[in-house]
């Protein structure tokens, strides 16, 4: 049994979060769905989904992988897999499950404020988070409308879906827990051309990230541990294989 990360390019994958979760005992397969690697047909091997950011359109239609990741998505939900999708992995999500996805009217590109929703601020995941406060955000689309029987749990000024459930084994987060600092700056670099466009100064956006980093490395620590032990425990698929 395994957790089956999803990556989208080779900017983007599951970085500390993964990292945390091999440290637990997890066991890992990742498929780079840009580099052509095939996603299983199977699902009966996998204990949890992590798919992943990226730089794709969520609505895409040149993306050979795209219609079998949402319904890997789809299924592993309808099986009640534990799911996490991050970013474009939000949006994939969302999409899979019957919500609607659209090009945001403002970008996050930074640190942006997010508010936990009451019921966010209940939610098991989110335990031990700040109801209030900066989280790392870098995407041009967003979440829309939400599946039915959805749960919004957090939201930012410019994208009202930052936070989401389906259930108690499939969640959406629109901003990027998983990130080192090098990743941040990687980002930074690469979309360098894009954040001039948009009038935000990388060398702002590297002092924010230097003062913000330590309190958001310690904050998804928190929320590693919400993934690594209560959505994806290990005694969970222990307990699979010997049944």
């Amino acid at each position: 049994m395994a957790i089956l990360i999803i990556e989208h390019s080779n900017l983007t994958g599951a970085h500390r979060l993964g990292e945390r979760l091999l440290k637990d005992g997890h066991r890992l397969v990742t498929v780079r769905v840009h580099l052509g690697e095939q996603l299983p047909s199977d699902l009966d091997e996998l204990d949890g989904v992590i798919s992943c950011g990226g730089p794709q359109s969520p609505l895409s239609t040149d993306e050979p992988w795209m219609e079998q990741e949402l319904a890997l998505l789809k299924e592993a939900n309808e099986r009640e897999i534990p799911v996490l999708g991050i970013c474009l992995g939000c949006q994939l999500l969302a999409r899979a499950l019957g919500g609607n996805v659209a090009e945001l009217d403002t970008p996050e590109y930074g640190w942006h404020d997010l508010n936990l929703t009451p019921q966010g601020r209940e939610c098991v995941l989110f335990a031990g988070q700040p109801w209030f406060g900066k989280q790392l955000q870098w995407h041009a689309f967003g979440v829309t409308e939400l599946p039915a029987d959805s749960t919004l749990l957090a939201s930012s000024s410019d994208c009202k879906v930052q936070a989401w459930s389906n259930g108690i084994n499939t969640f959406g987060i629109q901003f990027h827990p998983e990130c080192s600092r090098d990743t941040i700056t990687a980002w930074i670099d690469d979309d360098s051309r894009l954040l001039h466009d948009k009038n935000i100064s990388k060398d702002e956006l590297e002092q924010q990230s230097d003062d913000l980093y330590p309190e958001y490395e310690r904050l998804t620590n928190r929320f590693y541990d919400a993934v690594s032990q209560i959505l994806m425990p290990v005694h969970n698929r222990l307990h699979r294989q010997r049944v």
